[in-house]
């Protein structure tokens, strides 16, 4: 099975072949086909999966059937660990047939999906299954950075050109990820100006806005972080001694699983707390971003 195709839809599509012993899957992220001798049947209390709620196509004597990627959605089940989410369920597949008795074919289904965005996809979890089950990886989160003009963020610098501000002016920063599980939020981790394009630039100096998912002076305020997939916050652009005169803006970012913990940071007196593990994403960057004296 191939989940890993699955990206802004966050739909998969599994081929199950009843013929065969070794069952074949490929496709994004539902749950889906089935020959044409067989039905496929959904009671969400029950992990089944309805046929006739979901879309469906006919390819080569194959039925395909696709059901969304969240949880809770037709007995589908979400378990996380520090590096991916899991979706699993058991189809349950009745032969056609006038008799009342018939017994189902049972397969586990599980897909598990890298937290990270830099994960390989060779490598993934392999929840514990009956034998036969079918498991897959799935793609990574992807995550985006803009500079608005205000401080309602609503409006966005033209990612085109070197963003100018004045010296002391606020930087308004909003960072998003796209995922369509609610049950995970967006979280910074840390995020520092440097002079360097590249989030690890070597011996270039970090100037921290946020570290350990705290402002780092009075001058950050962070409106929104580990609430839902996007973060919000804004800091005073100074004027970095012995730099060049533009600096880039880097953030590291995490998902938490708001079911399993408490995603939002509590800073006191500015006091690093120590934090849930979850899943760390690649950096995100923006910039350059110049300043007028």
């Amino acid at each position: 099975m191939l989940c890993g195709l699955c990206e802004v839809a966050q739909v998969a599509e599994v081929l199950i072949s009843i013929s065969e012993k070794a069952p074949q899957v490929q496709g994004q992220a539902t749950v889906s086909g089935l020959e044409k001798s067989y039905n496929l049947y959904c009671r969400p209390l029950s992990s089944f999966v309805l046929i006739l709620n979901f879309n469906y196509r006919v390819q080569e004597n194959v039925v395909w059937y696709q059901v969304p990627r969240q949880a809770g959605f037709c007995g589908t089940v979400l378990t996380t660990n520090s590096t991916h989410a899991i979706y699993s369920k058991n189809l349950f597949l009745y032969p056609l047939s006038n008799s009342s008795l018939v017994i189902p074919e049972v397969i586990p289904f599980s897909c598990a999906y890298p937290l990270e965005i830099n994960t390989s996809l060779n490598t993934f979890i392999r929840p514990i299954l009956r034998d036969g089950g079918l498991q897959g990886s799935g793609s990574t989160a992807s995550a985006s950075m803009y500079v608005f003009y205000d401080s309602n963020f609503t409006a966005i610098y033209n990612g085109r050109h070197p963003i100018t501000l004045p010296v002391g002016s606020a930087l308004h920063v909003g960072v998003f990820v796209t995922e369509s599980e609610p049950a995970f939020a967006l979280v910074l981790d840390e995020c520092y100006t440097s002079s360097s394009v590249f989030p690890n630039g070597g011996s270039t100096v970090r100037y921290f806005l946020l570290h350990s998912r705290c402002p780092t002076n009075p001058q950050v305020s962070v409106i929104e972080n580990g609430v839902s997939l996007r973060a919000l916050f804004s800091a005073l652009l100074f004027s970095q001694q012995g730099t060049t005169p533009y600096v880039f803006l880097h953030c590291r970012l995490s998902l938490c699983d708001k079911r399993s913990y408490s995603c939002v940071p509590f800073c006191a007196r500015r006091t690093y707390r120590s934090v849930p593990r979850s899943a760390q994403l690649s950096p995100v960057t923006i910039g350059p971003i110049t300043w007028e004296e």
